[in-house]
């Protein structure tokens, strides 16, 4: 009786064994998709970031980077997908960081948006009021240096 339940629990041991086995390839496949869409996530975030006019070199590089790991899994699921799970993982990673990084990036590129606009409007006022001040003043300034400087010059009849 002690060998059939020594017997029984290895084939159970066993069955279970295999069923892992059986099951680890779909959840690499799930892994990659879950990576694919952390990816995809990612780069929907770099893009809104950089319409707000945010400097998103970092983003991409770390994106790309992501992209890379997640290209290196792909090629080694078959041989090794433990090594590929944990390359999933660092995309996954790599693309969750580009993700939070992104509003700060995009409140940045609004930030420099609007510092550009005002000081674009600030150097067109100072230039429209020194226009204005040059256009009143010159002319007087200038007869008046003119009086100045000739001043003592006679017309002769001839």
């Amino acid at each position: 009786m002690n060998c059939s339940k020594t017997v029984g629990s290895a084939a159970v041991l066993i069955m279970l064994i295999f069923a892992m086995t059986a099951f680890s390839a779909p959840s690499h496949a799930q892994t990659s998709a879950q990576s694919s869409a952390q990816i995809e996530k990612a780069y929907a975030a770099v893009l809104s970031a950089e319409q707000s006019g945010g400097n998103v070199t970092a983003l991409v590089a770390k994106l790309n980077s992501a992209v890379a790991l997640m290209q290196q899994a792909d090629a080694l699921n078959a041989t090794s997908p433990t090594k590929a799970q944990s390359l999933y993982s660092q995309a996954s990673t790599l693309a969750q960081q580009v993700i939070s990084s992104a509003p700060a990036v995009a409140a940045a590129g609004k930030v420099a948006t609007f510092d550009a606009q005002a000081s674009l409007v600030v150097e067109t006022a100072v230039l429209a009021a020194l226009a204005v001040l040059a256009y009143l003043y010159v002319p007087r300034l200038f007869w008046r240096y003119w009086y100045r400087t000739h001043r003592d010059w006679r017309v002769k009849k001839a």
